[in-house]
């Protein structure tokens, strides 16, 4: 745990920084929680601190006897005794809704992969037909607490169509294989990802996972970004059934996923899974 204040007489403490040390603290320590107790601090520094712990899974908690609040939805806890306060308890971080969100996932993944073997053989040899080569497209994402995994999908595109590197899928995208608009129209290429849902890589329902050298860029570009990994990625998602798929604002599907994540519930994965059958905007 660091402690951000100034070297004061009254305490033991060893100085680790600056506060414009903190990325480079941060970076090089092992650190699992920074509590803000420097009444020095201003709203922009405070911001400051709060997205570079964002951006590495590091817990930040304010001592409120010292600062004006600043942000909403925030729980008295204490730390030997110190009161302080911390961003409510997300309801994916309790685990009874973890366990039954998991239930979901094994049960549905189960039913979804046998239920779409015939789906995936029918594709894998029209696709196979249409592009000699692989049918199974593997990449690496980032999944939950920024932890990579391989993801797998349906071949939808021609083999050299990340030849320029990575890029998202753009209307009457010409790199799309002649069955390959219809796959993703209706997401039937995202078929073979019941698999990873049951390995625990995915869950049925959650943000999308993006590759790491997306995120890379993403991170410190857009704030707030890396919270979307609190929670495991999603076969589909809140973002995605409202549009926000592809070339399309991050700013705003990362606004849908923490709407996600701070709202969970089952009956709105329910929604969510439903919905992916209504809606198929910018899906292509």
């Amino acid at each position: 745990t660091a402690q951000e204040t100034p070297e004061r007489s009254h305490l033991s403490l060893s100085t680790l920084g600056s506060i414009n040390e903190i990325d480079d603290i941060l970076a090089d320590k092992k650190i699992d929680i920074v509590v803000v107790a420097d009444l020095d601090l201003n709203k922009s520094q405070l911001s400051q601190l709060s997205v570079i712990c964002e951006r590495r899974y590091i817990a930040i908690k304010l001592i409120p006897s010292l600062f004006q609040v600043f942000v909403s939805n925030l729980r008295m806890q204490t730390i030997s005794g110190v009161p302080i306060l911390g961003v409510e308890e997300l309801p994916l971080r309790r685990l009874a809704n973890q366990a039954i969100k998991r239930i979901i996932d094994i049960i549905g993944g189960l039913v979804g992969l046998i239920f779409s073997l015939p789906i995936i053989v029918t594709l894998s040899i029209i696709i196979k037909r249409q592009s000699p080569g692989p049918v199974i497209f593997k990449q690496v994402r980032t999944g939950r607490n920024g932890q990579t995994f391989v993801i797998y999908k349906l071949r939808s595109m021609k083999l050299d169509a990340e030849a320029h590197g990575a890029q998202w899928a753009v209307e009457d995208d010409p790199r799309r294989l002649p069955i390959g608009a219809f796959m993703r129209e209706w997401n039937l290429d995202e078929l073979p990802q019941f698999w990873n849902v049951l390995k625990g890589d995915m869950s049925l329902v959650g943000p999308r996972p993006e590759r790491p050298e997306l995120i890379e860029k993403f991170e410190k570009q857009i704030p707030h970004y890396n919270p979307r990994h609190e929670v495991r990625p999603g076969v589909t998602g809140w973002a995605q059934v409202n549009g926000l798929r592809g070339n399309t604002s991050l700013v705003e599907r990362i606004r849908y996923d923490l709407y996600y994540i701070e709202n969970w519930s089952t009956w709105f994965d329910i929604q969510i899974m439903i919905l992916t059958f209504l809606r198929r905007k910018n899906a292509y």
